[in-house]
């Protein structure tokens, strides 16, 4: 014990010797207006070498005038108390800060040092605010292996902050006018754009906006002959650049102010400025003259001390409306063409991005909760030990399944290829002990565009070593769970797994504890719903009806009797009209040759509609005759209005993603509701579809792996056969379209949002598939020669997902098309309106990449096909 006090009293005695000596160095660096937190973080090293043994520090420092240490000391913490009762002189800073530890987001005050190893401290009442840019650098201590890590405010966030101070103003300590004896305390320089300016009787009144565009605040310009002042000049140059008038030279500006006034006045809509002035309690409240629209899940959230607001330049906001600003000086940042105009209501077109972004607060919601679900995504991932690992974009054509998009070098004859997805590297990743593996990855496929699907795409991209497809999902689920519905307004699961729990108990709790998905197999959905993506929420099941119609009614539909199955379903137009319906269904069906041909493309097969009516003979039902009409009505149950639609199919194998009927099922839903006929579904319904073909016959318009055996992977040529299945080499040779996949596609709400698999994780079972089942050609099996080496070394069982960020969101979003998620986004044939791309490409860059154009014509006699392409 004695020995233990000894040794503790040298280490004080040393300790207090060395800062003593340091003290003076660091006040006359700090005079010297050199980095001080790089001193500091010397002195800490030098301090936890000497004195600490294994206790972790990291060092913070707080611009506005506050260092703050965060220590974690397991072991004689009551040598530092000394240190950090001292306050440190900075220069420029608008008081000196003081040293203080930081515990659960409160700052802890040392007020005196206890008995022993104890520090009495004053804890702060209210957390430090969570809008803090952190800035990480980090110091290794030698022989310790300690780190100290240096955080700190962004400048970037001083704006934002301003207005979020301006925002929770206490207004019982304002008054409503400007009083001198208040100093600093009322004084604020805000940042944003005018949006509107109305004229008064001495003053001038403008609605400033926050640069997020979701806060605005009124503000109050005094006439000239008032004491505000405008720091600018009349000349174009000067109001672009010209530095804020100083404080004597406004006391006696002589300028010609009235007209300096006249330039404040005339700035347009838009435009960047900085005002400072002070902080005074609004005498009378805004009004609310805006009501929420209902937008779906992006509406804007209501904060305190604000009002709804319908802004004619920028959309919705919060209006504060507690205080208000009586302008000092202002400084316009910039100015706005008067040939530019920017409102709400005006249609912008995709070559103006930016002013869209300006005036459509919805777009604005959506990108912005785009960018909070992506951070609480990866926050939920890093919790489940994820690591993200980011993979190259520019990698090697491999044939996957889509076509690819070319990147040439210059090393002639040569070229990279964008990736698909980062699928080859992740599966290495798993071969390389990396267990758990996820990133938000770019990928590219060459497809024609439509309304889910984009030239390059953003999907969250996951993969797992040791596990099971079951242990995929449930991850999955538990992503979409806890880290997607909480943090999206109004989301609710639709069918909860637990029976007790009621819709409404879902909807005031969305994220609870028994919630599972339903799963479906592949062969499920399709005899159900026509679709390997269906929509649960609209009902209408498919059902077979062979055994209710008599050979009369099955060749009004078909000329086929034989391996023909006939199918029905009913659409419910929840309670319309009988006559509205009729008409409703003959105009969908004549709507265009385009929609008609998609249903009635096979000559043999036509649609079979009827509207039940109970006004009819029959119901209305007299085309099934007096048998199947009785048994329709029974086992459908149908109302007045509804539409039922009788359809034949050849009896084979399901292939593909939907059919003939699953497609009416989907279209004619989507017509009504746009039509008002019925009302959109409301909730959302998530499912799995399992239990995939492994493989499926080759179609003209997917390039598939080409293969020459006439077949492709059905999702891609890494998928392993599930387990359970009496597998033999002659069932993959000769009965391959039989063999089922180990893949699992995620649909919510209609919407493929994702799809994973189990791997092949073996190196000859890989090589037999790619050579002996797809039959490719030698040459592109050595393309895939990275990844069977890495297979070949011990490589783990593993199974991974992809989900579509984009879809997701515009799905969360009740968004038409994906575009409308995305901040810049492609349009018809892959173009780039916003910054016209793709662009031509000159001979100079052509001959740098050893390219030549190609005419569309091809000479007589030549057997190739050639295009205008670079």
């Amino acid at each position: 014990m004695k020995k233990e006090k000894k040794e503790k009293r040298e280490r004080e005695c040393d300790l207090e010797k060395f800062v003593r000596r340091r003290r003076g160095g660091l006040r006359r660096l700090a005079r010297a207006n050199l980095r001080l937190e790089s001193i500091l973080l010397d002195v800490l090293a030098s301090i936890v070498f000497r004195c600490c043994s294994k206790s972790p520090w990291s060092f913070k420092d707080h611009f506005r005038g506050q260092l703050i240490y965060d220590a974690a000391i397991s072991k004689s913490p009551g040598i530092f108390a000394p240190e950090l009762r001292r306050q440190v002189s900075l220069p420029r800073r608008p008081r000196p800060p003081e040293l203080v530890f930081l515990q659960d987001s409160h700052i802890l005050r040392p007020q005196s040092a206890g008995n022993g190893d104890q520090i009495n401290c004053r804890r702060s009442p209210t957390p430090i605010s969570g809008d803090l840019t952190i800035l990480v650098r980090q110091h290794h201590l030698q022989g310790l292996g300690q780190r100290l890590t240096f955080t700190g405010i962004s400048s970037s966030s001083t704006a934002s902050t301003a207005w979020e101070r301006l925002r929770q103003t206490d207004v019982d300590s304002l008054s409503t006018a400007p009083d001198p004896d208040d100093g600093e305390r009322t004084r604020v320089q805000l940042y944003g754009y005018i949006t509107s300016h109305r004229p008064g009787r001495g003053f001038d009144f403008i609605q400033l906006v926050d640069p997020r565009l979701e806060l605005a605040v009124q503000v109050i310009f005094p006439h000239h002959d008032s004491t505000a002042k405008v720091a600018e000049s009349t000349s174009v140059e000067n109001r672009l650049g010209a530095e804020e008038l100083s404080a004597d030279r406004r006391s006696g500006y002589e300028g010609p102010f009235e007209e300096e006034q006249s330039i404040f006045r005339s700035a347009r809509p838009h435009t960047p400025i900085r005002i400072s002035g002070r902080v005074v309690r609004r005498l009378i409240p805004p009004k609310k003259d805006h009501t929420q629209a209902a937008s779906g899940v992006c509406d804007t959230k209501r904060l305190d001390n604000t009002i709804p607001t319908l802004d004619p330049y920028v959309g919705d906001i919060n209006l504060i409306s507690h205080v208000e600003i009586r302008a000092e000086s202002c400084k316009l940042l910039n100015g706005v063409p008067p040939d530019l105009t920017a409102k709400r209501d005006t249609v912008l077109p995709p070559e103006l991005r930016y002013l869209q972004f300006r005036t459509d607060s919805d777009l604005r919601r959506r990108i912005r909760l785009r960018s909070q679900l992506a951070g609480k995504i990866r926050e939920h991932m890093l919790r489940n030990d994820f690591d993200e690992i980011e993979t190259p974009l520019l990698f090697k054509s491999t044939p996957e399944g889509a076509r690819e998009f070319i990147v040439p070098t210059r090393k002639k004859g040569f070229a990279y290829a964008l990736p698909q997805s980062p699928q080859q590297y992740k599966q290495v990743l798993m071969a390389s002990g990396i267990s758990r593996y996820f990133q938000f990855a770019k990928c590219f496929r060459d497809e024609d565009l439509r309304a889910d699907r984009q030239p390059e795409f953003t999907q969250l991209d996951l993969e797992m070593a040791f596990t099971t497809s079951a242990d995929v999902m449930a991850v999955v689920e538990g992503l979409l769970i806890h880290a997607v519905w909480p943090n999206v307004p109004g989301i609710a699961p639709l069918q909860p797994s637990a029976p007790a729990m009621s819709l409404e108990a879902a909807s005031a709790d969305p994220v609870y504890r028994n919630l599972a998905f339903p799963q479906l197999t592949y062969n499920i959905a399709m005899s159900r719903y026509g679709s390997d993506k269906p929509d649960t929420r609209l009902g209408s099941e498919i059902r077979r009806v062979d055994d209710w119609l008599s050979p009369n009614v099955k060749s009004m539909v078909t000329s086929r009797q034989d391996d023909t199955i006939m199918e029905m379903m009913k659409i419910s137009m929840q309670g319309c009209e009988p006559a509205d319906s009729q008409k409703f269904v003959t105009a969908f069906l004549e709507a265009s040759s385009k929609a008609k041909a998609r249903y009635t493309k096979d000559k043999n097969r036509i649609p079979g509609v009827a509207v039940f009516d109970p006004l009819k003979p029959l119901h209305g039902l007299a085309s099934f005759d007096h048998e199947g009409a009785a048994k329709v009505e029974e086992e459908f149950d149908p109302e007045p209005g509804d539409i039922l639609i009788l359809y034949s199919r050849e009896d084979k194998p399901f292939t593909g993603g939907s059919t003939v009927l699953g497609d009416l099922r989907r279209d004619i839903y989507q017509h009504a509701i746009s039509e008002g006929l019925i009302a959109a579904p409301s909730g959302f319904s998530a499912l799995w579809i399992t239990d995939f073909p492994l493989f499926s016959p080759t179609e003209e318009s997917e390039p598939g792996q080409g293969g020459s055996a006439g077949i492709c992977s059905t999702h891609h040529p890494f998928t392993a056969p599930k387990q359970g299945q009496d597998l033999k080499v002659s069932t993959f040779k000769e009965d391959p379209l039989s063999i089922i996949g180990d893949h699992y596609d995620l649909v919510i709400n209609g919407v493929e949002v994702g799809g994973g698999s189990c791997r092949i994780h073996r190196e000859f079972m890989q090589e037999f598939i790619l050579e002996e089942v797809l039959k490719l050609k030698p040459a592109r099996v050595k393309d895939f020669g990275h990844l069977l080496r890495a297979l070949r070394a011990g490589c783990p069982p593993h199974a991974g997902f992809a989900l579509g960020f984009d879809r997701l969101m515009a799905m969360l979003t009740n968004s038409a098309s994906v575009r409308d998620v995305i901040a810049f986004p492609k349009y018809a044939d892959g173009e780039d309106k916003f910054a016209g791309a793709p662009s031509p490409i000159s001979r100079h860059q052509l001959a740098t990449y050893h390219l030549v154009a190609v005419d569309d014509k091809v000479p007589r006699g030549s057997s190739a096909k050639t295009s205008r392409k670079a």
